[in-house]
């Protein structure tokens, strides 16, 4: 069920003018993409942090068992 706040805002929408209504839309597209860039890129960040992590407990640890058997 819609909210009431978001029934005033679509009633407020559809009173604009048309050049109004579009730029409304170009800024609420560009806003939107640049949440969604952000937080994708957050995750992106995240994930190399941990990759990173991963790597370096594995670098500390040294090679396992069957690693090193590989090498020999």
């Amino acid at each position: 069920m819609e909210t009431p706040r978001y029934e005033d805002v679509r009633h407020a929408f559809a009173r604009l003018r048309l050049e109004d209504k579009a730029r409304f839309l170009i800024e609420a597209t560009a806003a939107t993409l640049a949440d969604g860039i952000e937080t994708a890129g957050a995750l992106l960040a995240r994930g190399l942090e941990r990759c990173m992590e991963a790597c370096q407990r594995r670098t500390a640890t040294g090679p396992s068992g069957a690693e090193a058997a590989a090498e020999s």
